[in-house]
């Protein structure tokens, strides 16, 4: 339970008293990639926990390996991360701190899509679904309320795996190094579902990752839609009681 208890002055109908809550814990993880010697490559803040898991599918998303196959080793300590690579040629250092809101800051360039071969599709009740049970799974922000949470789940809605940070993108970041060290990608039969809005960085990683249907309660962006149409990805949002908007490529929800 990554969580902190912090004193706090409670203001009630005027009234003030002492008190103390539960706040999500956020601290720096400095990821370096190595040949003769090792280099920061980005400093991520994110709530502690799952950081291999983190590390793998940050570099994964930039580009920076393919699969498990290009990492030699990987030395982890409290803040920090070495991942020792076979070819260190297409990495460049990042130079900048990625705060917890931001899965793409300080990128020059953003990169391009790869068109998604899935045949996979998700029934509309299931989709419906989803939201409530991610929900009841995100056990820091049931005490917290400061997480956002990302859950790969199958298209009959069962949940294969849930991961928690302060960031959106770092949380599917994990999820995506999970899936990485496991062979698991492309992940072309998943759904992913996101406890909040879905922006660019959100439906570029799943894209990167294979998956197909990417999931909300909250709005798409305007770029994350473009994308996800030329890419071939279903978007879905504001997915609250019973309904739901699909933004894209609407052919993978069944009714």
């Amino acid at each position: 339970m990554q969580v902190s208890r912090v004193n706090l002055i409670k203001i009630r109908d005027g009234q003030y008293s002492n008190d103390y809550d539960y706040v999500a814990i956020e601290e720096p993880l400095e990821i370096n990639v190595c040949d003769e010697e090792c280099k920061t490559f980005a400093i991520i803040m994110r709530t502690p926990g799952n950081d291999l898991e983190l590390a793998l599918g940050f570099l994964y998303s930039e580009g920076v390996i393919d699969s498990m196959e290009d990492v030699i080793k990987v030395e982890q300590s409290v803040d920090k991360i070495n991942v020792i690579l076979r070819n260190k040629n297409k990495v460049e250092s990042r130079q900048t701190v990625v705060n917890s809101s931001c899965g793409f800051c300080g990128r020059a360039l953003l990169y391009t899509v790869d068109i998604l071969k899935s045949e996979t599709t998700i029934k509309k009740d299931v989709v419906i679904s989803l939201p409530e049970k991610l929900r009841s799974e995100q056990e820091v922000f049931n005490i917290t309320g400061g997480l956002h949470a990302a859950g790969l789940f199958t298209p009959d809605g069962e949940l294969r795996y849930v991961y928690e940070d302060v960031g959106r993108h770092n949380a599917v970041d994990k999820l995506v190094g999970r899936l990485l060290r496991e062979g698991q990608l492309p992940a072309s039969s998943y759904v992913l579902q996101v406890s909040g809005r879905i922006g660019y960085e959100i439906v570029s990683k799943a894209i990167m990752a294979g998956i197909p249907i990417i999931s909300g309660i909250s709005a798409p962006t305007s770029y994350a839609i473009r994308i996800a149409h030329d890419a071939g990805a279903t978007v879905i949002g504001f997915v609250r009681g019973k309904s739901f908007n699909v933004y894209t490529h609407a052919e993978r929800v069944k009714i």
